[in-house]
């Protein structure tokens, strides 16, 4: 499934000659999701997320044509019974760093504690009904309200951007497409629907992917299962394992990982047993490769004196049992290098970071360094901050490599599985 073609009507490119005398508020659903500390999104020697720096160039060139209105979110909200997601918290960073770097006002509404969404969307209208072309409203976390979750055909969205007569929608927020979020789907009640240049762009990339007979490769990494791509990639090209589900391959092919190993997988995969089960299956039928070594520290001490490299068939000895994995290790660098080097592969895609790269465990980087080039392709979300903090984007980019803002979006796009929002706006087309 490739949605670039069927999109094309869709794409802003002209819209500046639809919409050259309009004055109504245009609504741009973008991501800005950033890792944070303590609440805040940090900053290292001035460098921004390239989500953030992206987006706000572009908002620069929105904003000449009307007032625009900016929908982001950052971080999830969990329910009550679970423990709150670090990264949840409001945009007042967003906003301050949107600001500095598109040069133009742009007024945020935040969201005051125990307002109702009907206090809310009133101060917001309000505020836009006061901004002028050339100028911004950028709403609060719009992962605030619980209807957000899920689109429904009631979203409290439709009445709020009914009344602010919405000239135009631009969803440019593909790295979300893989979810039913009320912001992606209601705007096709209100106003035309158009989708932006940062996602068409990566639809580009993703549709020439998908249709090389080239061979491909993944490196799945990162802190998250994909159990629900992994079936349908697997078919479509070769697929190397590292960070949660790399620990996990090594120990339903056999291996014994050591009980803080143990307890991490268990806590990851929670109630995921079918899943579990099911991946175990796909593992007899595809050589799906693992780690044959990994970076162990303890979470007590993380310092660079207490990090060794351990071939998985030590991991049970008594040594490391207070012992977790960090990263992969020097052995797998160079066996996964050489897989890919001499594979013969027209694309070489990186999803998801090997180690923990906040704390600089980075053999995952040296991985990348290894196999960069053309046909190289970084996939976004956490990748895009380990690539910043190790000074990685740019020689990724010259030297013909590409770096793509959405990150399981893409990598469920590539395993030919839908988008609600883009299903829900093809399928409503006039």
């Amino acid at each position: 499934m490739s949605y670039y073609p069927r999109l094309q009507p869709f794409e802003y490119k002209n819209i500046y000659n639809i919409l050259e005398n309009n004055q109504d508020p245009i609504a741009i659903r973008i991501d800005i999701n950033c890792p944070t500390q303590n609440g805040r999104i940090p900053h290292r020697n001035g460098d921004i997320n390239l989500r953030l720096e992206t987006n706000a160039y572009l908002l620069k060139t929105y904003s000449k044509l009307a007032p625009i209105i900016i929908l982001a979110h950052q971080g999830r909200k969990n329910p009550p019974t679970q423990k709150p997601d670090k990264d949840y918290t409001n945009l007042l960073d967003h906003h301050l760093i949107l600001s500095n770097i598109s040069d133009i006002r742009i007024h945020y509404v935040e969201h005051h504690p125990d307002e109702t969404w009907d206090e809310y969307s009133n101060r917001l209208a309000k505020q836009v009904k006061n901004t002028q072309p050339g100028e911004a409203v950028l709403m609060d976390n719009v992962r605030i309200g619980d209807f957000e979750k899920k689109y429904t055909p009631g979203s409290p969205y439709i009445p709020l951007f009914q009344e602010l007569n919405l000239a135009a929608y631009i969803n440019d927020g593909l790295p979300l497409w893989h979810r039913a979020d009320a912001s992606l789907m209601f705007a096709r009640n209100v106003a035309p629907v158009y989708i932006g240049h940062i996602s068409m762009k990566e639809l580009r990339t993703q549709h020439r992917i998908i249709h090389d007979k080239g061979r491909k490769v993944m490196i799945i990494g990162g802190k998250k299962p994909k159990f629900e791509a992994i079936p349908n990639l697997a078919e479509k090209m070769d697929i190397l394992t590292a960070g949660v589900t790399g620990i996990l391959t090594a120990k339903l092919m056999g291996n014994e990982i050591g009980p803080m190993n143990d307890a991490l997988l268990a806590t990851v995969f929670q109630g995921m047993e079918k899943e579990i089960n099911q991946y175990e299956q796909l593992l007899e039928e595809y050589s799906i490769e693992y780690p044959t070594d990994f970076v162990l520290s303890q979470p007590n001490n993380l310092s660079m004196n207490n990090r060794y490299n351990v071939p998985l068939r030590d991991l049970t000895k008594p040594e490391w049992e207070q012992y977790s994995i960090y990263d992969i290790g020097t052995a797998t660098v160079k066996q996964y290098t050489k897989t890919i080097n001499t594979g013969g592969y027209n694309w070489r895609i990186r999803a998801g970071p090997n180690g923990v790269y906040e704390e600089n465990f980075n053999n995952g980087i040296r991985l990348i360094e290894n196999i960069l080039g053309t046909g190289f392709v970084a996939l976004g979300g956490d990748t895009v901050e380990e690539l910043q903090h190790n000074d990685l984007c740019k020689p990724i980019m010259y030297s013909d490599g590409t770096v793509l803002l959405g990150g399981g979006s893409h990598v469920k796009g590539f395993a030919g599985l839908p988008y609600p929002c883009i299903e829900d706006l093809l399928n409503n087309q006039q």
